[in-house]
């Protein structure tokens, strides 16, 4: 229909048409050909709360015809089409309107359009709301007839009489039974003169020295002074005819500027100020106050009221209307009054102290600011107005009085036309509003500079009113806006009024002005102003508080989706992620890369390591959202935690100077705390504080504080600003250092702090930028009960471990039942020789425990509680198994697995870890250090009992292949050398015949040695292996004769074993390698002697030698096929049972030295 309605307008103009706008059209599309807005500038928005003159309106649309876009606003868009060269508006309401069109480069618009524009009407202005109209104009007449009622309730009768020339007859007048009445009328005045009713004793009053005056009024024509001034001073007086009083009566006095003192019937009732005859004798007080009379039977009263003014040019006198009374109707509307204006100056400060507070807490709500300014104003205008009560609490003199009366009702009007337009968001020019902040500061400086006259002068010469009523008008344009024009919410409602009780105030001001109203102060309009404006701030908060409360339940729900989304992405990246670090490892151990490759892989490694953390540490915050993570308390010793803890981050100080340090002492007591979550606590910690500490120190301290043990994680690094540390335990919340440089996604610390909050404690950080932090928390003391009460569960496990601590979620079932029940298969070990395992932990329980689980196996298990007793243990007997807990103090179980590495094979001597954990980091630093498996406590009994079996079956097998190595080798005589001895003995039966036969019995006794050696067990004695090479030395001594030269130097008494076909070996590679090779021979010296509590065995000679890289390498397996395998197996089996194998020492031309020690106890 509009459409319609508009081509019938438009067709009374040949050039101008109307385009029909689709039904369904994106906002701020083009209408003529459909682009989106996205592809052109944002010109400028044009809305139905901003109003627009016909210049700013040409203008814009010069802009927009120029770019060939559409002006897009929140509840419209102008578009220019410009193929016919229109001008359209389409809202969601009117779906399009015609504003103008463009011809020859001129701007044509509607009549209605220019004419709308001008008078200051929205281009999509909108029907406004009459409800709210009705709304404002029902609550304004309802203020208005409050105002009414209470001037009804407190004013005085209709009928009262009136003074006449200096007279008052109230004789017959009840003043006991009606309220006070006003003293208007005639008064009989004296002007420069003040009288009391002692003079009127001596000599009756001049009444060539009266006039009458009408009060109250101004009495400047009265003074009849030469510069038509007010200043001056005079006596009002004023008889007053009643009936025999019964009752007190009393005159309330209001108005009188600016000193008086008031006298009934010769008593001087009540003194205000200090009254003279001229400025310096006279200071001024200008306040309410009574006086009163209580003489019965009285029937006629005198009242004289002197007064004084030197302040005030242009006013003074009896300037507002007494009150008479009985004392009783006096008090009434007197107190009534004061009680009023106290209350209303208390809430008025209380609002005005909420407001501040509230503008404290939040200083972008500037509005609450103004608030609290507005009604601290009102209330001094109050307290400092109408009966200036405010002079009755303070020391404060007559003019600062003025001052604080003036500003406050200066500044009250400036406060809410800028509350307004705050909160009203009612476009206006900032130009005027500045304008008018600054006249008002320079317009208060004046005042605050000024004397008491100058202050009065601004008031009567109507240069206060300007400043008054500026912002006035202001506001009463800004609530016109507000009520013609539909708004974005209800809550300008509530403004509205607000605005009905100011307006209401304010006309109620203005009448008083012109006419004296009632004397009671009126409270109702400053209440319903703060109602309105409490009603808006209190709706606002709810709305707030609804619409937080909905984005709250959004945020939650899409941080569950996010932390859901995290965990499934963790999961799936594990998978591929681990791949690429296995392909990476693989390719760096097995392919020949270049330097600057190896070191590509390795960044490559150290950067997936480094993510795997990261997704372990997104895995464990969904399980933390989801309370999926329960502690098993149980007694600890720190000593133990930590040096595990350091030992899985050594790879981090690699190439750095970053000292790791451990502060605890031995007699720290243990504490209750999940070994798990402490050892991730204390990663987390030290891992975090060698991210960003590039050298320096990380140190780990144990205290006792108020019995509580407190650990201190503390470094030398980058430190953290106050500001980061308040949100530092947030998740993903970092500080300086974000995601952007690798070092993670801000998980670490959120993990830790709840892991510590189950723990029921706190951590807590301090710290400064550039000199480190120290990271805090405590955990409670083990008491004697709990530690003697610890159960075996702590290392061995009757069911499975949760899911949730499980690495990747994996569920392990439950085999610890069926195994009791279900006959189990047990692989049988290679020989009945006894197994020897050495165990150590530092907690005994777990030891005791360890040994009921293998009491049914044949092994022979020895318990130790320090890793140095193990380092002790290592070299007295030959060992199959070593069983290690990793969280051991002084020495964790990484660091005693890496120094056994340093004399034993991972086959000469396997290693089982017992670690809490079975995160990659735990796995790898454990494999890392030479471990050859782990079991995560608590562990199962069946699984401990096969790995251990699987371990001492690897031993065994390498040891039965060593020495069935080491019999091959003895057997597999060369041919050449039972031919050349063959030959030897031939040759001599013919030249010396002793001398064969000798050689024959050592040859005899050589094999015969050799032979049975097959049958032999794992050692000998020393004088069987010393037969043995004294047959074979005594054979190649008779072969070459002077080209052979031996030495024994075999220190007596020495009885010892140790492993066959040792010595001999090492003679032969001597005289193979060394000596023979020259054409000249040389001299194999066989040394046996005592060192301390070992025997040492050498073996020298003078030969041929060799470098010492390469006689160093001949004990490494690589050598093994190109040199035999004499030597190597001879030095494993030496490492296999003492720990420590063969020492070569050699140079070119000048021999090689072979030796090994054999300790007493081996």
């Amino acid at each position: 229909m509009k459409v319609r309605a508009y081509r019938q307008k438009a067709a009374a103009y040949p050039h101008v048409s109307v385009y029909q706008v689709p039904e369904r059209i994106s906002l701020g599309q083009c209408l003529n050909c459909g682009i989106s807005r996205a592809k052109y500038p944002l010109i400028s928005k044009f809305d139905h709360d901003d109003y627009y003159s016909p210049y700013y309106l040409k203008e814009q649309v010069k802009a927009l015809i120029r770019k060939g876009s559409s002006v897009v606003g929140k509840h419209g868009c102008l578009v220019y089409l410009a193929a016919t060269k229109k001008l359209i508006i389409r809202s969601p309401k009117e779906q399009h309107k015609f504003l103008g069109f463009v011809q020859g480069g001129t701007l044509l618009f509607r009549r209605s359009v220019l004419r709308n524009a001008w008078r200051g009407c929205a281009l999509l202005k909108e029907v406004p709301q009459e409800g709210a109209r009705a709304t404002i104009i029902l609550f304004l007449i309802v203020l208005l007839s409050l105002r009414w009622a209470w001037s009804v309730m407190f004013a005085a009768p209709t009928d009262y009489p009136r003074s006449v020339h200096g007279v008052l007859d109230l004789r017959g007048w009840d003043l006991d039974g009606n309220p006070a009445i006003p003293l208007t009328g005639e008064w009989e005045f004296y002007p420069r003169t003040f009288l009391s009713h002692e003079n009127d004793q001596t000599e009756p009053f001049p009444s060539s020295l009266s006039r009458y005056v009408q009060a109250p009024g101004d009495w400047t024509h009265a003074l009849n002074n030469e510069d038509s001034s007010s200043y001056g001073y005079g006596t009002y007086r004023l008889r007053l005819l009643t009936d025999p009083l019964k009752q007190p009566v009393a005159l309330w006095l209001q108005g009188l500027q600016a000193s008086s003192a008031v006298e009934i019937n010769g008593l001087t009732s009540s003194r205000v100020g200090q009254l003279g005859q001229d400025a310096k004798e006279y200071w001024p007080k200008n306040i309410s106050y009574t006086a009163s009379y209580s003489v019965e039977h009285t029937t006629e009263i005198e009242v004289l009221i002197r007064v004084a003014n030197f302040d005030d040019p242009y006013k003074g006198g009896m300037l507002r209307t007494l009150h008479f009374g009985s004392q009783a109707s006096i008090d009434y509307v007197r107190w009534y009054s004061i009680g009023f204006q106290l209350v209303t100056f208390i809430i008025l400060l209380l609002h005005g102290l909420y407001a501040c507070i509230l503008f404290l807490f939040n200083r972008k709500e500037r509005a609450l600011f103004f608030v609290s300014l507005l009604t601290l104003s009102v209330g001094l205008s109050i307290v400092a107005g109408h009966d200036n009560i405010l002079m009755l609490w303070l020391p404060i003199n007559y003019t600062w009085g003025l001052k604080i009366r003036l500003l406050s009702l200066l500044w009250q009007t400036f406060f809410i036309l800028h509350i307004f337009r705050r909160l009203s968001s009612v476009p206006s020019k900032n130009g005027w509003m500045r304008a008018l902040t600054i006249g008002n500061l320079l317009f208060t400086g004046f005042l605050l500079a000024s004397p008491a006259y100058l202050v009065n002068a601004t008031v009567d010469l109507r240069i206060f009113t300007f400043f008054y009523l500026w912002p006035i008008a202001w506001f009463i344009y800004v609530i016109g806006i507000l009520i013609f024009r539909k708004q974005a919410n209800n809550d300008n409602i509530f403004l509205l009024l607000s605005a009905a009780g100011i307006l209401s105030n304010l006309l109620w001001s203005l009448r008083n002005s012109l006419r004296e109203g009632t004397s009671v102060y009126y409270p109702i309009d400053i209440f319903a102003a703060i109602i309105g404006f409490s009603s808006y701030w209190f709706k606002k908060y709810f709305r707030n508080s609804k619409e937080n409360a909905q984005l709250n339940e959004q945020l939650k729900k899409a941080d569950k989706l996010k932390d859901q989304f995290l965990a499934n992405t963790s999961h799936e990246l594990r998978t591929p992620l681990h791949g690429i670090m296995n392909i990476a490892q693989t390719v760096v151990a097995k392919e020949t890369l270049s330097d600057s490759s190896l070191k590509d892989m390795e960044l490559l490694i150290t950067i997936s390591r480094r993510m795997s953390h990261m997704l372990g540490d997104l895995l464990d915050a969904a399980r933390l959202q989801e309370h999926r993570i329960t502690l098993q308390l149980e007694p600890l010793k720190i000593q133990s935690i930590v040096p595990g803890v350091i030992g899985m981050l050594n790879y981090m100080v690699e190439g750095k100077p970053i000292q790791l340090n451990i502060h605890i002492a031995d007699s720290m007591p243990m504490v209750l705390a999940d070994e798990k979550r402490l050892v991730q606590i204390l990663y987390n910690l030290v891992y975090n504080a060698l991210k960003y500490t590039e050298e320096g120190t990380v140190s780990v301290t144990a205290e006792i504080i108020n019995g509580r043990a407190v650990l201190h994680v503390s470094d030398t690094g980058v430190g953290i600003d106050k500001e980061t540390q308040a949100r530092i335990f947030l998740p993903y919340e970092q500080g300086s250092y974000g995601i952007s440089d690798g070092r993670g996604i801000g998980l670490g610390l959120s993990i830790c702090q709840q892991l510590v909050d189950l723990h029921g404690s706190t951590l807590t950080v301090q710290s400064e930028l550039g000199k480190g932090s120290v990271f805090s928390f405590g955990l409670p003391v083990a008491d004697a009960a709990s530690v003697s009460l610890t159960t075996p569960p702590a290392l061995l496990d009757h069911g499975a471990d949760e899911a949730s601590d499980r690495h990747m979620g994996v569920l392990v079932p439950d085999h610890s039942t069926d195994a009791r029940t279900t006959p189990v298969f047990m692989p049988a070990l290679l020989n009945d020789n006894k197994v020897h395992i050495l165990a150590v932990d530092d907690d005994p329980v777990n030891l005791n425990v360890l040994l009921r689980i293998l009491s049914s196996e044949p092994y022979s298990v020895t318990t130790v509680q320090s890793a140095r007793e193990v380092l002790e243990l290592l070299g007295t007997q030959q060992w199959d198994l070593l069983i290690a807990d990793v969280m051991m103090p002084h020495m964790s179980g990484y660091e005693l697995t890496q120094r056994v590495r340093e004399h034993y094979s991972v086959s000469d001597l396997p290693v089982l870890l017992l670690t809490a954990r079975s995160q990659p980091a735990d796995i790898y630093t454990g494999f890392a250090s030479g471990a050859n498996d782990y079991v995560t406590k608590p562990v199962e009994a069946l699984e401990l009992k096969y790995r251990i079996r699987a371990l001492v079956t690897l031993k065994q097998s390498v040891s039965e292949r060593l020495r069935m190595e080491a019999a091959y080798l003895q057997a597999q005589i060369h041919p050449h050398f039972l031919f050349n001895t063959l030959n030897s003995i031939m040759a001599l039966s013919e030249i010396d015949t002793e001398k064969m036969r000798n050689l024959g019995g050592a040859f005899a006794s050589f094999l015969r040695i050799s032979f049975d050696f097959l049958n032999t067990g794992q050692l000998v004695q020393l004088s069987h292996e010393l037969e043995l090479v004294e047959a074979y030395l005594y054979v190649e001594k008779v072969r070459f004769e002077d080209r052979l030269s031996i030495v024994w130097e075999v220190e007596p008494g020495i009885q010892l074993l140790l492993p066959p076909l040792t010595i001999q070996p090492l003679v032969e590679n001597a005289l193979k390698h060394g000596i023979l090779r020259q054409n000249t021979g040389g001299t194999v010296k066989l040394r046996i002697v005592r060192q301390g509590s070992s025997t040492l065995i050498e073996v020298q000679d003078n030969g041929k030698g060799m470098e010492q890289e390469k006689a160093i390498q001949l004990l490494s397996p690589t050598m093994k096929g190109k040199k035999g395998i004499g030597l190597f197996n001879t030095n494993r089996r030496l490492t296999q049972l003492y720990g420590q194998g063969l020492s070569i020492v050699s140079r070119p031309d000048e021999g090689t030295t072979v030796s090994f020690v054999i300790p007493d106890n081996g």
